[in-house]
């Protein structure tokens, strides 16, 4: 599975945020806030979806075309590469 198994996703108030574990708990300092859509694609990458399956998926939720989800896609899962949660 590529989200790394060090993170979870929890829904507090308004908010989601992706959440670093640790050995001592929860390290705060690398606690991720991201959106309802960014919380969704980072389910469905948990489920091992492709891009291509999300964005059908996010396209028949959001009622939005794929030359708008798909980069909005590619730039989240590059942003959670950036920060050690995804790995291909």
């Amino acid at each position: 599975m590529p989200i790394n198994q060090n993170y979870i996703l929890k829904h507090v108030g308004k908010e989601y945020m992706i959440i670093p574990l640790s050995d001592g708990g929860v390290d705060f300092s690398k606690v991720y806030n991201v959106s309802d859509t960014g919380a969704f694609i980072y389910e469905q990458l948990k489920e091992n979806k492709t891009v291509e399956q999300i964005a059908a998926k996010m396209m028949e939720e959001y009622e939005v075309s794929y030359e708008v989800v798909h980069p909005d896609i590619l730039e989240f899962i590059d942003e959670l590469k950036k920060r050690g949660i995804y790995h291909d």
